[in-house]
């Protein structure tokens, strides 16, 4: 039996929980895959949440945590003793097993590690030394590799006898007599050769790698680039270290998605839904606090304006449609360049074409806007002039907002920053205060001339 995610019964659960039917529950919990448990519990309340993961078999478990991040993994581990916990993490794959102990307290990940698989807890010692966000940090002790000198026979051998202990195997890892890699065999390639050839004689010596330090990103382009289902990982020396598998690649997308997201919208990458108010208070405000002080950069620009102001009211109303739509067109090319940076579609020796691309699109967008605009604004009684000083200041701040939104990511990508911090924080300030010194500035030269 399967079920469909729509169909994931939370309140049902909820209901049967409440009165005690936890037989109720269990029946219900026992056809969902751990990735839709996880989502039960997520949607419960946190007295329940523990009292639920408690009718779980080991092995669902250990899933389920897995899939579980934030505060609900913390109040589960914080809720079994250390020997549910040193079982739970025995079940695990080593990558998995690593990102619960990183974040144990120093004596509670002691315990763990002396109390699981002797084999296991070296192998995940053993990956904690990597930076979560490289190919170390992501990639798994479990694989199958075979001497060079292996037959194809001994080698299908080797793949059942490790079938049971390592999951998703797509290739076999060829070593020579120090571990060093010399290439990898598919699956396929492997069940249809003849049982009697040497195993390098199907071996790819040529097999995409990466090393221990590869930032997480490279490792996604490299599966999206040419559709990997496993990438193997090497130290210096190139002997072979772990791999790495489509699932994990998965993950790592979505996460550097959403990272980029919330960079964009001055968020924490660290805050989640589930988080307390006090908690998602502090990951705000210090973004908040910068953007008060951003503003008041454009509002200085206004000020220095407040009698060109006085003069001519009507500036104030179409001030807000200056900057707004400059706003926008900043966050359209901020977009662009994130996702080219990111996905490495765009390397810093073509940032003078992209450049000039980006201005001149902006210049083209403001004529539109900025005729547009100057329409709209004489059909709502302004006179000619106005919508000039309109047409040239939407024009002038498309322009800027091109040039911003496209500058400031590659600038902070050439100094090894996040890109995506280019948002509203810096290039909303670009286009307010371009918006304001280009609208504000002609409308008093036009008034100094006597057109206005």
């Amino acid at each position: 039996m399967t079920v469909e995610p729509k169909d994931i019964p939370v309140e049902e659960i909820k209901d049967l929980y409440e009165r005690g039917d936890m037989e109720g529950v269990k029946r219900l919990l026992d056809p969902l895959h751990p990735t839709d448990i996880a989502k039960v519990l997520e949607g419960l309340e946190e007295s329940q949440v523990v009292g639920v993961f408690r009718l779980l078999d080991k092995e669902t478990a250990s899933e389920v945590l897995v899939e579980l991040e934030g505060r609900l993994r913390e109040l589960l581990v914080e809720s079994i003793s250390a020997g549910e916990l040193v079982e739970l993490i025995d079940e695990m794959e080593t990558d998995d097993a690593t990102d619960i102990v990183a974040e144990l307290p120093l004596e509670d990940a002691k315990k763990v590690l002396d109390g699981i698989d002797r084999k296991e807890a070296i192998a995940v010692q053993k990956l904690l030394k990597y930076a979560d966000d490289t190919a170390g940090g992501k990639m798994q002790a479990e694989l199958v590799k075979v001497r060079a000198d292996a037959t194809v026979r001994e080698t299908i051998e080797e793949v059942r006898r490790k079938g049971k202990e390592v999951e998703n195997i797509s290739n076999v890892f060829v070593v020579d007599a120090e571990g060093r890699l010399v290439g990898t065999v598919s699956l396929n390639k492997l069940l249809l050769a003849d049982e009697e050839l040497p195993i390098t004689s199907i071996t790819d010596t040529n097999p995409m790698k990466v090393t221990t330090d590869v930032d997480q990103e490279e490792v996604a382009r490299i599966f999206q680039r040419y559709d990997l289902l496993s990438l193997p990982v090497v130290d210096k020396d190139n002997h072979l270290v772990g791999r790495i598998t489509i699932d994990d690649v998965v993950d790592v997308i979505e996460e550097e998605i959403f990272e980029d997201f919330y960079r964009m919208a001055s968020l924490n990458t660290g805050e989640r839904a589930l988080d307390s108010p006090w908690k998602s208070f502090g990951m705000r405000s210090p973004w908040l606090l910068l953007n008060l002080g951003t503003a008041f950069i454009s509002a200085s620009v206004v000020k220095v304006f407040e009698n060109t102001i006085e003069s001519l009211v009507i500036l104030a109303v179409f001030m807000p449609v200056v900057a707004g739509i400059g706003g926008n067109a900043a966050t359209q090319t901020i977009t662009v360049m994130v996702r080219g940076l990111a996905f490495g579609e765009l390397e810093l020796k073509s940032a003078r074409k992209v450049l000039f691309k980006e201005v001149v699109v902006g210049m083209a967008n403001g004529i539109l806007v900025g005729l547009f605009a100057a329409m709209i604004s004489y059909l709502l009684g302004a006179n000619f002039m106005i919508g000039v000083l309109l047409f040239l200041a939407m024009t002038a701040n498309l322009m800027i907002a091109g040039l911003s939104g496209s500058v400031i990511p590659i600038v902070l990508k050439w100094i090894g920053a996040d890109p995506a911090l280019a948002s509203s924080v810096f290039v909303t300030t670009c286009t307010d205060v371009g918006g304001f010194l280009t609208f504000l500035g002609l409308a008093a030269t036009f008034m100094k001339a006597g057109l206005l």
